[in-house]
């Protein structure tokens, strides 16, 4: 079954390629996951002024679904180079500081840690993390523990280290694991 559905995401995607920014726009909120996955990825592979765009009018819609998929297409814009990094943190930061919905708080976390911050926004970073970590979900834990990885060392990090790790779950630890190598690996 693995298979069959593998191929039906290959043929999905082929179709999804030809399609304009404007249909794919459509899809965006669709309920089917798959579906979301395969437009948002299709929109990190369009690096423009136009995608970015569509991306900000995202984070700014009302449904959660729609702010989520806007998040998660800054977070890789245009990857590995990312171009719209420098416009997308502010943008990213501001929803660290208001927004309420879990999923796109995982989003926003994912996002952070796609796109290196600049060491400059580390400090209200982490304060946005440790905030987000009252609410006690694993999504959100493994969404924390994934951007970890492009921090900095400090005392405060190390705070958000213990938080995470005091939830006990083993893939929290693992992520954290691999954040702190990786930390380790750039810092070295």
């Amino acid at each position: 079954m693995v298979k069959l559905e593998s191929d039906l995401y290959i043929l999905a995607w082929q179709r999804v390629k030809q399609l304009t920014n404007r249909e794919l726009l459509c899809f965006i909120c669709s309920k089917d996951a798959l579906v979301r996955d395969l437009i948002i990825r299709e929109f990190h592979l369009r690096p423009s002024r136009e995608v970015f765009e569509i991306a900000v009018a995202l984070i700014h819609d009302k449904r959660a679904q729609a702010r989520e998929s806007g998040y998660l297409i800054l977070g890789q814009l245009g990857s590995p180079n990312r171009p719209f990094r420098d416009d997308s943190m502010p943008l990213i930061m501001l929803g660290l500081e208001s927004e309420r919905s879990v999923s796109v708080q995982c989003a926003i976390a994912c996002a952070i840690g796609h796109l290196e911050p600049p060491q400059s926004f580390h400090t209200k970073i982490i304060d946005g993390f440790l905030r987000y970590l009252d609410s006690n979900r694993k999504s959100l834990q493994l969404a924390i523990a994934f951007a970890v990885a492009r921090l900095s060392t400090s005392d405060q990090l190390d705070r958000l280290l213990e938080k995470l790790l005091s939830s006990g779950d083993p893939d929290v630890k693992e992520w954290v694991e691999i954040g702190l190598e990786a930390i380790q690996s750039r810092e070295n």
